[in-house]
């Protein structure tokens, strides 16, 4: 058996919707162990959340994701847990504030490692703000498009100028610029035929099966423009005439900087954040989004939970202005 497809048998296992028994809960725990293997450990982790928030409240499996924790030796899979605890708890607000004995477990597994938690709350929020992205661009786009045949005069900077001050906050948000040059290649049998396709890990050797003529156009854009690992397996499937646009426009120079800014906020959970975006926006797999609850984070339980609530109630407060 490939390692991708023992990976998503994996993520379909605990993706399921059912009573996991003993077996299911030791092997979650070994696998969270299992150094050799942070694929399949990573994949468990997916299934796993995405079952708890599209299923009914399930205490068994938020607690099976919370023993999760320790015993996690690989990072990404830790990040994770993280999100998938945190995505759980905002889908689940009502559950949690009721089930007073979850509060220490969960205090306890977030206060571990305080910076990732304030991380990932953060670049949830930050996410979630794709949206207003997308609506600042039709409407940008929709005042521009009658001036295109006047690029350069006076008439045309004026519109420019007049979305300045937005543009500039826009940029300060670090947003997931990403989701917009990359939704439309989500629309390939790899991802619309299979679900657990959303969540793989990125793995270098699907290089080897992209025609010559892509591979090093691709492997530059991914060398210096961060983007989540689904992001970089619907790269695969984009057309050359794609490739050579954004070749131009984020080429040389301008890919190096840019990689160098948007790098440090990549450092712990935004990629698989962003993974999770793109399944509950674009997949035909899911059925609910909690990521549109985020607006009300500021009010949610889940910041009495975390040592860094305040500090992380300020930030995203302003990001969700």
């Amino acid at each position: 058996m490939s390692m991708m497809k023992k990976a998503c048998e994996i993520y379909d296992y605990y993706r399921a919707d059912r009573v996991l028994n003993e077996d299911d809960r030791a092997d979650f725990l070994v696998m969270m162990q299992d150094n050799a293997h942070p694929v399949d450990a990573a994949m468990a982790v997916s299934g796993l959340t995405v079952a708890l928030i599209e299923y009914t409240w399930s205490k068994e499996r938020f607690n099976l994701l919370l023993e999760g924790y320790y015993p996690c030796n690989s990072q990404m899979v830790r990040e994770r847990i993280f999100v998938g605890l945190l995505l759980a708890m905002i889908k689940n607000n009502h559950a949690i504030r009721e089930s007073e004995d979850l509060w220490d477990p969960i205090q306890e597994v977030l206060t571990d490692d305080a910076e990732m938690s304030f991380t990932a709350l953060c670049n949830i929020a930050r996410t979630t703000q794709v949206k207003y992205l997308e609506q600042f661009n039709q409407k940008i786009s929709k005042e521009l498009m009658p001036l295109l045949d006047k690029v350069g005069s006076d008439e045309f900077y004026d519109a420019i100028r007049k979305h300045q001050g937005e543009m500039e906050r826009i940029a300060l948000m670090a947003l997931d610029q990403n989701f917009l040059i990359f939704k439309d290649a989500y629309n390939t049998s790899f991802f619309q035929d299979t679900e657990a396709h959303w969540f793989l890990p990125w793995d270098n050797e699907q290089l080897l099966n992209v025609d010559e003529d892509n591979r090093d156009d691709i492997e530059e854009l991914l060398d210096q423009w961060p983007m989540c690992d689904s992001d970089k397996y619907a790269m695969l499937n984009v057309s050359n005439m794609l490739l050579r646009t954004l070749k131009g426009q984020f080429g040389g120079d301008i890919l190096h900087q840019t990689g160098e800014r948007i790098g440090p906020m990549n450092i712990m959970t935004n990629a698989y954040v962003q993974q999770m975006y793109r399944y509950f926006r674009l997949s035909k797999y899911s059925r609910v989004n909690p990521l549109e609850l985020v607006a009300y984070l500021r009010e949610m339980w889940v910041f009495r939970l975390v040592v860094v609530g305040e500090k992380a109630r300020k930030v995203i407060g302003e990001l969700l202005q």
